[in-house]
């Protein structure tokens, strides 16, 4: 892949002499130009933006031979405070999308490095706790602060938190319930998530209180939250697994322990003779794209191999330069595992390369999907551009490509679509069999149908079945990522 270094290089090369007044074409008026660092990122801001992005033709400068001229450039950025206002502005420009919003809800700016951290380093830094919101009954008007799912190894972890505990105050403040952080635009809540320390007291589903003190880590993160198998009881043996992030699975040295971790369960589901598989994605918002792959020949039949598992679409500038490092690719067949259906289990926090792999195996095998509403709807990716002047640095996702699979469908922008429409038991761990997306899956299994009763229908009295969420509390981002090293075949 030392091409694809060498072109970015270039790219960056012609970037500094389109962008700085030194080497551009001169500014009209000296004493006016900014030369401050944040300046010239907010120009490299819209120049890599306007030549990367799949909607290239809708945004500023309208002709793209403008970004050479600095003063074009700087006419536009000027008018910003910063890189992230800058993008905003662009991405604002794309074709109208979901809910009349701009269809480039995705690209954004990394100033702390986390994205790269996360996915192709496996490592987190902070509590490792999602939290949600819940109505304790369907005619409730206020709701009350739940774990949602804590990552393994991290404090939050180690402290012995749990998905279905009730927080009842945060560094000794009670009033976290969502009516008092709505009105503060959740502050209190938000800020001591992201703090170096916050004290908690919660309650346990047996009614135990515990308060302790956590201090935000940097930790190595497997987002393997469960894997299993269920024995039926005409002993068909059902495969289970919830991860919550596509992260890399090979690293400069080769494999990683996720790798590993995935072929310990999936060579046990082959051993076991599982013939259907459940793969819980709710929470998963993306990352490397070849972990999708990996996972995709994992589940797809045989008869897959050599067939289209997704192909590309790229701007024309992006495709001419660049598309030779975007190939097509088909589906090679790992193991031996054969099954009657997968099912996925979703949420509209279900994202990117998690739709890339429902997507691909669509039109090879039975996929089932069930979920409390549609996924999230990214059918596109990016990759980091690093940006860098004097002392400061970013890294721009731009999206740059979208997917297809073999029935060349790939307009999801409105998100996969249930097969079922089921409750989620926030006071259940994933894996076990009574969780509602889970019981829904078996019931399918076991007798052919899912239950009669509607999602409304079918709720419980599960204070937890409840939901009003906010999502900014969620820990862990929507994206999906192709790294700029090709990695080693696994």
């Amino acid at each position: 892949m030392k091409r694809w270094h060498v072109v970015v290089a270039v790219l960056f090369f012609v970037l500094n002499s389109a962008c700085s007044k030194k080497d551009g074409p001169a500014p009209d008026k000296e004493e006016q130009w900014d030369y401050s660092a944040e300046a010239y990122l907010k120009d490299s801001t819209l120049y890599y933006t306007k030549l990367l992005s799949l909607w290239q033709n809708y945004i500023d400068p309208r002709n793209i031979n403008d970004i050479l001229d600095s003063n074009k450039v700087r006419a536009i950025t000027k008018n910003f405070e910063d890189s992230e206002s800058v993008l905003d502005y662009l991405i604002g420009q794309t074709p109208t999308g979901v809910n009349n919003q701009p269809i480039d809800r995705f690209s954004f700016i990394d100033r702390e490095d986390a994205v790269s951290d996360e996915i192709q380093n496996a490592r987190v830094t902070g509590f490792g706790l999602s939290v949600i919101y819940l109505l304790p009954s369907a005619n409730a008007t206020n709701a009350d602060l739940y774990v949602k799912l804590v990552d393994r190894n991290s404090a939050a972890d180690l402290a012995g938190l749990k998905r279905g505990d009730k927080i009842l105050s945060i560094n000794g403040n009670t009033n976290i319930d969502y009516n008092s952080q709505r009105a503060k635009n959740f502050a209190d809540v938000l800020n001591a998530l992201y703090s170096n320390t916050i004290t908690l007291k919660w309650q346990t589903p047996s009614n135990e209180i515990i308060e302790k003190t956590l201090t935000s880590t940097r930790y190595n993160y497997n987002p393997i939250n469960a894997a299993k198998i269920f024995t039926l009881d005409n002993s068909n043996k059902v495969g289970y697994i919830a991860f919550s992030s596509f992260v890399s699975i090979v690293d400069r040295n080769g494999p990683t322990a996720l790798f590993s971790d995935f072929e310990q369960i999936f060579n046990t589901f082959e051993q076991q003779q599982v013939k259907d598989l459940i793969i819980d994605l709710r929470y998963n918002g993306g990352g490397d794209v070849q972990t999708a792959e990996y996972l995709a020949n994992r589940v797809a039949p045989a008869s897959a191999t050599g067939k289209r598992m997704y192909s590309y679409k790229l701007n024309t500038i992006v495709q001419e330069e660049l598309g030779e490092y975007f190939p097509a690719v088909n589906f090679i067949k790992r193991g031996n595992l054969e099954l009657n259906k997968v099912y996925f289990l979703v949420t509209s926090s279900t994202a990117s390369a998690s739709e890339l792999l429902i997507n691909s195996l669509a039109p090879y095998m039975d996929v089932q999907i069930i979920g409390s509403e549609n996924t999230y709807g990214k059918p596109v990716g990016f990759w980091g551009t690093p940006l860098k002047h004097k002392n400061k640095e970013l890294t721009l996702y731009v999206t740059s490509f979208q997917m297809f699979n073999a029935n060349n469908f790939g307009d999801y922008f409105a998100g996969l679509q249930p097969n079922k429409l089921a409750n989620e038991s926030f006071s259940k761990q994933l894996g076990d069999e009574t969780e509602g997306f889970i019981a829904e899956a078996l019931n399918h299994i076991r007798y052919g149908s899912y239950s009669s009763a509607s999602k409304v229908g079918a709720r419980s009295t599960d204070k937890t079945t409840y939901k009003l969420e906010h999502q900014a509390l969620d820990i862990h981002s929507k994206g999906m990522f192709k790294m700029h090293k090709r990695s080693p075949k696994l």
